[in-house]
């Protein structure tokens, strides 16, 4: 789990999904940049902090897990285990789910958790004939998603990257890659920008990007051609979902298409045996642990901090060696990260946020 620490930071994260048209022409595919000289300059000293956020990444060593259980009289579809990446492969791992539910006789089905993996598992059993309720124990804005940064990529799914997880893994980042882009547009709040990776090494593909290489198009910055504080660059264009705006659109459709709703949490798994679908859809997250017995469930703390929103601010980076990251959106600019493992207390830590405030502004102390 170090080791895959060291790669990538765990707040990579995104998901997307329906045809809705782009809103403005910034919203188009940029071409992967070829030029450093114009970043904009974030002075951190003038930028207060609006609050700072913690929630656990739900991290399985051998991978998240979609596979269908009989538990009691209820057929159960697993959808959880995604790690730092669960909206990154939401609609990929939904879209995996769904074929094991199209699989059964059921077309009811009770979905339990309001994640983003429960919100998107929703709505694809919506989109294909299910009549779907939703039974949480937090909805939105309190879940582990609200927290996440919105950048799509892999990080901290596995520790190893062996078959058959490989393959559903890459099936799952390209299904999902292809889903979401028609989200782009101000409505869903999901757009293009440019991320940069950093290090004191030549750039190259980490593992878990190296495994759908094609999605992460690099372009590579020597010493001298770019203003970070690192020997080496590298930058590409990728995706960013405003968790904000993109986690309250996927309710709104899903209530909008007949869904329903209860706040309710479970003890024990059979307590399930109460609920009125013969077909549920796990996606507890981190809850799996104790409501289905996971014992290889692990949750991995991160922590953000959230500054004033800076128009304009078009690229975002990560340092994975020092574990630090930025990303902008419209809601403010989301600083990172940590990785405490086994730590199960989501709460703001001071420590860790002044680490992450003083690594950011060295990294952005070019000019």
């Amino acid at each position: 789990m170090n080791r895959r620490r060291a790669i990538l930071t765990g707040a990579l994260a995104l998901t997307g999904g329906a045809l809705v048209g782009c809103d403005s022409a910034a919203d188009a595919t940029p071409s992967a940049t070829t030029t450093t000289e114009t970043l904009q300059r974030v002075d951190l000293a003038n930028s207060p902090v609006m609050r700072e956020a913690g929630g656990l990444r739900p991290f399985r060593e051998s991978g998240f897990l979609v596979r269908t259980d009989q538990v009691g009289s209820k057929t159960v579809i697993h959808n959880y285990g995604h790690g730092g990446c669960g909206i990154t492969l939401s609609w990929g791992t939904a879209k995996i789910a769904l074929d094991l539910a199209l699989a059964t006789p059921h077309r009811q089905a009770a979905v339990l958790g309001a994640g983003v993996i429960g919100l998107t598992t929703a709505r694809m059993l919506q989109d294909h004939g299910f009549t779907v309720a939703i039974h949480a124990a937090a909805l939105p804005p309190d879940t582990t998603s609200n927290v996440a940064a919105g950048v799509f990529g892999v990080t901290d799914v596995a520790a190893e990257f062996v078959e058959p997880f490989v393959s559903q893994l890459q099936f799952a980042a390209r299904f999902s890659h292809n889903y979401f882009q028609p989200f782009v547009g101000r409505s869903y709040g999901v757009r293009w920008f440019t991320l940069y990776l950093l290090g004191d090494a030549p750039i190259t593909h980490p593992p878990e990007f190296a495994v759908t290489p094609e999605l992460y198009p690099l372009t590579p910055f020597g010493p001298g051609e770019h203003p970070f504080p690192t020997t080496y660059a590298a930058s590409l264009p990728t995706l960013i979902a405003e968790t904000n705006v993109f986690i309250p659109k996927l309710m709104e459709d899903f209530l909008r298409m007949g869904g329903t709703v209860t706040v309710q949490s479970f003890d024990d798994s059979a307590e399930l045996d109460q609920l009125p679908q013969p077909l549920l859809m796990n996606c507890t997250g981190i809850g799996a642990k104790e409501l289905f017995g996971d014992t290889e469930l692990t949750p991995v703390k991160g922590q953000i901090s959230l500054l004033q929103p800076r128009p304009g601010l078009e690229f975002g980076y990560i340092d994975p060696a020092n574990d630090l990251y930025m990303f902008p959106r419209s809601d403010g600019v989301i600083l990172g990260g940590s990785h405490e493992i086994g730590q199960w207390d989501p709460a703001p830590d001071p420590v860790v946020a002044k680490r992450i405030l003083d690594g950011n502004t060295r990294l952005l102390s070019w000019g």
